[in-house]
């Protein structure tokens, strides 16, 4: 006799490639996945293994995303997870960053994020139940030279992320941030890594090493996909849902590393900054 029990309805963006792609493929196992991409075509491997494709840009307008999920509730009944992994590096220094170069991040990164969320919410809030997952990763944690606007983007992303953990817990809406080290995708390969189009060689001296760098951290990353993929999924499906999932041997080195260099900032400044008070 066929089984009547429901199959979790999970939507996971970015997920063409990277780590989104590994995410729709591991929930694959157990959920019926839709797998969400720029192109169809990209796509095809997750298809292959069960997903059901939605050929969908996220830095779409809130009205198509909002009928894109409508039409996901139609098909499937509900939404139970929504994964948001969609992303890319965009390098350059922030003044050889264009109005619509830091809109098309923001796009993709922070706002369209919080549009599907805003479309997912209303089903959620009315079962009550419910999880949505926002993938940054250890850029929020400082700005980087090179890639300030992809940081500030991951940044915007991550606060925005802590704030409607709070405001959904009381609903029962479980709100996770996932904060990603390095891990051996296509991230830093073309298509993904982006340029800025405009050049300004004063920063080459300053970016010029950032940039070996990015070259020399490409295929050499320590991240294995499907593990972190597995854990993630792990957690997301699991019956509790921290509001911060550190995923990789990388991150709480990097968090350290940005706390203290942000408290001695702090510290050595604070005789003047620190005697601001009102006089009673």
């Amino acid at each position: 006799m066929a089984s009547s029990v429901r199959r979790p309805v999970w939507v996971v963006t970015g997920a063409s490639s990277g780590i989104g792609q590994a995410i729709a493929l591991e929930a694959a196992r157990f959920a019926t996945v839709v797998a969400v991409g720029r192109s169809a075509a990209r796509l095809e491997p997750v298809v292959r293994a069960g997903c059901r494709a939605l050929e969908l840009d996220v830095t779409a307008s809130s009205e198509q995303l909002a009928q894109a999920v409508a039409g996901i509730a139609e098909r499937e009944g509900t939404v139970d997870v929504l994964v948001n992994a969609a992303g890319y590096l965009l390098e350059g220094a922030a003044e050889e960053t264009s109005d619509h170069e830091l809109q098309q991040l923001f796009d993709t990164i922070a706002l369209g994020p919080l549009r599907l969320a805003r479309s997912v919410l209303p089903l959620m809030r009315r079962a009550r139940a419910g999880v949505i997952a926002n993938v940054a990763g250890i850029g929020a944690l400082r700005g980087s030279p090179n890639a300030g606007p992809y940081c500030a983007a991951k940044a915007a992303l991550s606060t925005l992320t802590e704030a409607m953990h709070d405001e959904l817990a009381p609903l029962g809406v479980r709100v996770c941030l996932v904060q990603l080290g390095h891990f051996r995708t296509n991230f830093l390969q073309p298509g993904h890594r982006r340029k800025v189009h405009a050049h300004i060689s004063d920063y080459d001296a300053v970016l010029d090493p950032i940039r070996a760098a990015f070259n020399g951290l490409n295929g050499a990353q320590q991240g294995d996909p499907l593990k972190g993929a597995q854990a993630i999924v792990k957690v997301l499906a699991g019956p509790e849902v921290p509001p911060l999932l550190a995923v990789g041997p990388d991150v709480p080195a990097a968090e350290l590393r940005a706390h203290d260099q942000r408290r001695a900032q702090i510290l050595a400044w604070q005789h003047i900054g620190g005697g601001t008070d009102l006089q009673g």
